[in-house]
């Protein structure tokens, strides 16, 4: 089978990849543990979902890191040829999965932040207004990337289909 992928472009993609997982490490141990405690520090009202948004926050990453486990399977298939076979369905499924759950992650903090924020009287409007934005944004982005995901995968398996019926016809 004839390879897909230039493969100094897959060596790019999954330096890429590498790099996005090195920033989901640093961002588990450094930047999310400061940022929920700096919440929890600022506004009272937070103070008691401190650990709360530490668990979202870690977890969110590692659906990340593991989605990223399927994307590099897939960059290895693309480039042995492979890609358009039934193996590449699973990763597919695995990034829609950890993405979903990466959604229902985002939704929860942006319910949580929004129902103990609103009336906290040391919370500014623009603070309040500005989090709950980027949680909103970041949920809506996350929707349209599971969406984007289930027609990739109906494309994937209508050319995987076709690719097996042209193998038996050769």
């Amino acid at each position: 089978m004839n390879k897909y992928m230039n493969r100094w472009v897959l060596y790019g993609l999954k330096a890429i990849v590498v790099l996005i997982w090195l920033g989901c490490i640093w961002g588990q141990v450094i930047v999310v543990p400061i940022f929920s405690e700096a919440v929890a520090n600022t506004y009272p009202s937070q103070t008691p979902l401190h650990w709360l948004y530490l668990i979202l926050g870690e977890l969110f990453l590692v659906c990340v890191e593991i989605a990223f486990i399927g994307v590099w399977r897939l960059f290895s298939l693309s480039g042995s040829g492979s890609v358009f076979t039934a193996k590449a369905l699973p990763c597919v499924n695995l990034i829609i999965g950890c993405a979903s759950i990466g959604t229902a992650i985002t939704a929860i903090a942006l319910g949580t932040f929004a129902v103990s924020a609103w009336h906290d009287a040391t919370m500014q409007g623009m603070d309040y207004f500005s989090i709950a934005a980027v949680l909103g944004a970041t949920l809506v982005a996350e929707i349209g990337f599971i969406l984007l995901m289930l027609v990739m995968r109906g494309l994937l398996r209508a050319a995987t289909d076709q690719s097996d019926e042209l193998e038996q016809v050769i």
